[in-house]
């Protein structure tokens, strides 16, 4: 059994996180779209991303997530890190996942690579929404957004010297 917190603990300081790519695919009725950010913090057992960091390439939609999250009240999410199990390579990663407010228990499928001075950590889930208390935009009608999205998480973590 592969110990994740181990491994994480052994990482830098947050300052020192050596690469994040965290991103959300997002389906609509007018057209799908992405939130990309490359800024990321972590502790070892946590990862927090600040919604303002986060990128649809639209400057409007970018306005409309931030309300639609309320950013000003919940500026973060934040995934602490319970528990991990499985072997190298393919883990589940056991914690919880907090934002606009609300904290839910989630286990996502994760891979866990190690070369050298690297970790890297990779995981693709569903979040919905709704489980947050986030009621997914609709705009004139006829604009939807859907309510799950699918997020994708790249973390490289430098182990200590």
């Amino acid at each position: 059994m592969l110990v994740l917190l181990t491994i994480l603990a052994q990482a830098v300081p947050p300052s020192r996180l050596a690469k994040a790519e965290i991103w959300f695919d997002a389906r609509a009725s007018v057209a799908d779209f992405q939130g990309r950010t490359t800024r990321a913090m972590s502790d070892g057992k946590s990862v927090e991303v600040r919604w303002e960091d986060i990128d649809t390439k639209n400057g409007t939609r970018n306005r409309h997530m931030l309300k639609t999250v309320d950013a000003e009240h919940f500026p973060l999410i934040r995934f602490e890190l319970a528990e991990a199990t499985g072997d190298t390579g393919a883990v589940h990663l056991k914690g919880t996942l907090t934002l606009h407010g609300v904290s839910q228990p989630v286990d996502w499928p994760a891979e866990i690579r190690s070369a050298g001075d690297t970790i890297t950590v990779s995981a693709d889930f569903p979040v919905d929404m709704r489980d947050f208390g986030i009621k997914p935009p609709v705009r004139f009608v006829i604009a939807r957004m859907g309510a799950v999205v699918m997020v994708h998480v790249r973390l490289v973590l430098a182990r200590y010297s």
